[in-house]
């Protein structure tokens, strides 16, 4: 948050929610006289975040552009890290800078403090191993100006153009652990917007302990072919197991890792419900009862009711019977396993 003031406002008195996301508050003062004192942090403690004042000078192009440059290299600068693998290493930069304190917030879990400097990859596993993890949080690695902090020489092959080359090509992820159970992996990251241009860059995502719920204990990484068959059922992949969210052991059965899915579902029953009572009735109370799973297994609640509202809008003299029982239904029966009719 950036604010703009001729004046340092009073202590909020109200009620604030707690968000587990930190926030940052940069106070820019438009007059060079303006009295900070204690009252800066006093204001910044009434609404329990973090912030700075940045004093006003006089109004002029190359004073904003320093202000501005003051906030960029305190809130945004970015987090200086080297990367390995084998005897190879990299200086890289990950933006946002990781928040160990944010990620322990936001897991409820203690996270590595401080956020570890060296990285090391462990191995790969193929992107369809992998599937979707929950990720607590994702970066961008940039590059910073050397390529190594050890001493290279112009044949010694670049660690950045390899990886990224390679996971592209492979469609696999490095695994990085970074201690206390959590666990990075680096994966080729194509924005949608450069996907014409063919421009790849590394995305690195953080994930908590336990998240790899259908990989077991990354510990124990290892190549099959080089375990004893005795040892084998302490490898974190199991063949027998799915790699999905999407199973039919009790799963959800819609995956909502974008909002788009999400809302192609829910506007899905939508259109069936407009078809009652003539047809689609079987295929409406299908859909229905998937997306009400989903709802449940996730606990979006709210979703609940969005839904709800929707369908009244729906609901006609001919439709109103199927309609106001489903709804009825929806509102009531918390239970995922009972299906409604």
């Amino acid at each position: 948050i950036i604010m703009l003031t001729d004046r340092i406002p009073a202590p909020y008195k109200g009620t604030l929610e707690t968000f587990p996301y930190g926030c940052h508050m940069s106070l820019v003062a438009l007059t060079p006289t303006l009295d900070v004192n204690n009252r800066t942090q006093t204001f910044l403690n009434s609404l329990n975040i973090k912030g700075k004042l940045y004093p006003g000078p006089v109004l002029g192009k190359e004073s904003v552009e320093r202000i501005f440059e003051n906030i960029m290299l305190d809130v945004y600068s970015k987090f200086e890290a080297t990367l390995w693998f084998g005897h190879q290493s990299t200086s890289i930069l990950l933006s946002p800078t990781p928040d160990p304190a944010l990620l322990a917030g936001i897991t409820n879990q203690p996270a590595p403090k401080p956020f570890p400097a060296k990285l090391k990859i462990h191995g790969f596993l193929p992107a369809t191993d992998l599937h979707n993890p929950p990720y607590v949080s994702r970066h961008l690695v940039h590059y910073t100006g050397s390529r190594s902090p050890v001493k290279v020489t112009s044949k010694t092959p670049d660690l950045r153009v390899i990886l990224n080359e390679s996971l592209r090509t492979n469609d696999c992820v490095a695994v990085i652990e970074l201690g206390d159970g959590w666990f990075a992996v680096v994966s080729s990251h194509l924005p949608k917007t450069e996907r014409n241009l063919k421009k790849s860059n590394l995305a690195f995502s953080i994930i908590a302990p336990g998240a790899f719920s259908w990989l077991g204990n990354l510990n124990f990484l290892a190549l099959k072919r080089l375990v004893s068959v005795e040892k084998q059922s302490n490898m974190p992949y199991k063949d027998s197991y799915s790699n999905s969210y999407d199973n039919k052991a009790g799963a959800a059965g819609m995956v909502w890792i974008k909002s788009s899915t999400l809302k192609q579902n829910v506007l899905k029953v939508v259109r069936y419900a407009k078809r009652l009572p003539d047809k689609g009735s079987a295929i409406f109370i299908k859909e229905l009862n998937k997306v009400r799973r989903s709802i449940l297994f996730y606990g979006f609640t709210e979703m609940m009711s969005v839904l709800c509202k929707l369908l009244t809008k729906e609901i006609t003299d001919d439709n109103r019977e199927i309609l106001e029982k489903c709804i009825v239904q929806l509102q009531e029966e918390k239970d995922s396993t009972v299906v409604i009719k």
